[in-house]
């Protein structure tokens, strides 16, 4: 099991965040390695993620369900799939929030999420998680703050 508890800040206000976040496409567009694909009937979303564990790089096949809380500022996320060539499968459920006074051109992001993993990878995955996440959170800060016209607090 993979926990996940980060936090995002950015100088741009929370309405500014929140419109980027609510939005699958530009979330997605932020994510490096990460493809949005068809709207399915229940809502849910194709879906494919490629990550570099090390010398490995893992293409991810997946269904991704997001609901959203308006007047919250916050969602969830849960997401399964599969790497075709390794049968490597994950289960993620993550919750994040945008945190701030539209006043003041600052927002927070807090994020917290458990990923399970089985298969041929899991141990390589899990091993290397903690320095892909910290790498991928920064890099989805910079892409977020320049969507949103602000920085990377």
């Amino acid at each position: 099991m993979i926990e996940v508890n980060e936090r995002i800040e950015v100088s741009s206000t929370p309405q500014s965040v929140w419109a980027i976040l609510s939005d699958p496409t530009a979330v997605v567009e932020c994510v490096e390695g990460a493809e949005l694909g068809e709207k399915l009937e229940d809502g849910s979303f194709d879906a494919k993620m490629a990550v570099k564990f090390g010398p490995a790089k893992v293409s991810f096949a997946a269904n991704v369900m997001v609901n959203y809380d308006e007047a919250n500022k916050s969602g969830s996320v849960t997401a399964r799939g599969r790497d075709k060539i390794s049968g490597t499968k994950f289960k993620t459920d993550m919750q994040f929030k945008v945190e701030g006074q539209d006043a003041v051109a600052q927002s927070a992001i807090p994020i917290k999420a458990e990923c399970e993993l089985t298969g041929r990878l899991a141990h390589l995955i899990e091993s290397g998680a903690n320095l892909v996440i910290k790498r991928m959170t920064a890099s989805f800060a910079e892409q977020l703050a320049e969507r949103c016209g602000g920085t990377k607090a």
